[in-house]
């Protein structure tokens, strides 16, 4: 009895997990990125939309990183943690139907999420060597989330990297872009890795450059 209720609890906890980064994705990529109808006809959500696809963007289009500030100086990185159960009442409340424990494990989840979403995203773009800042599955997320301001379309999530390899708008780092994360202290790589990825990254870089003379020779023509 004892095992069934561990193993329900964590098939639970995996579900919400899962869940939860479907909806990190959705509500990141469709209310935080695109104009829609909410954000057209209501002010909360039009400053959602402007609060991070503008000023978030905006200036953190060309850096990634920047110096440390004050809390409320933080170009919209943090979320409000303790809004989480609240935005999620309604599935809360949905999923206590069928299981309180399971309901519980949900909010718990959703709280994780937005305390997590803020120790890392903030680590990200104002780092501060946290504790957290070396481990490898930190560097993960900090390499996923990289690429989402290099590619706004792509790589949705940031806690939990799921519904992106799902829905396919996760993106993989060309030769540069690696060599861009190394800089900034998210890919460890050995001398000889380095010295390879080096070599690539300039290759990449002549290979683009003839790429755009041939095409502007092609306008020209």
């Amino acid at each position: 009895m004892f095992i069934q209720s561990v193993l329900q609890n964590i098939g639970w906890f995996l579900g919400a997990c899962a869940t939860v980064s479907f909806i990190e994705h959705q509500v990141h990529a469709r209310l935080m990125h695109q104009k829609n109808f909410l954000s057209k006809y209501t002010s909360s959500f039009k400053r959602v939309y402007e609060a991070h696809a503008i000023n978030h963007h905006g200036h953190y289009s060309k850096i990634f990183t920047d110096e440390p500030v004050a809390p409320g100086e933080d170009e919209e990185i943090r979320l409000t943690v303790h809004k989480a159960p609240i935005k999620t009442l309604p599935l809360i409340l949905l999923i206590s139907l069928v299981s309180i424990p399971g309901a519980l494990i949900f909010a718990f989840v959703v709280v994780m999420h937005h305390w997590v979403w803020n120790k890392i995203h903030l680590e990200m773009h104002k780092p501060e060597q946290r504790g957290f800042s070396k481990w490898p599955a930190y560097k993960f997320l900090a390499r996923h989330h990289y690429l989402h301001h290099v590619y706004p379309n792509k790589n949705y999530n940031v806690v939990f990297p799921f519904a992106d390899y799902l829905t396919g708008t996760n993106v993989h780092a060309n030769k540069t872009e690696l060599l861009e994360m190394y800089d900034l202290d998210l890919l460890p790589l050995k001398p000889a890795e380095l010295a390879s990825l080096r070599e690539g990254a300039a290759q990449e870089k002549q290979e683009k450059q003839v790429k755009h003379e041939k095409q502007l020779a092609t306008l020209r023509s």
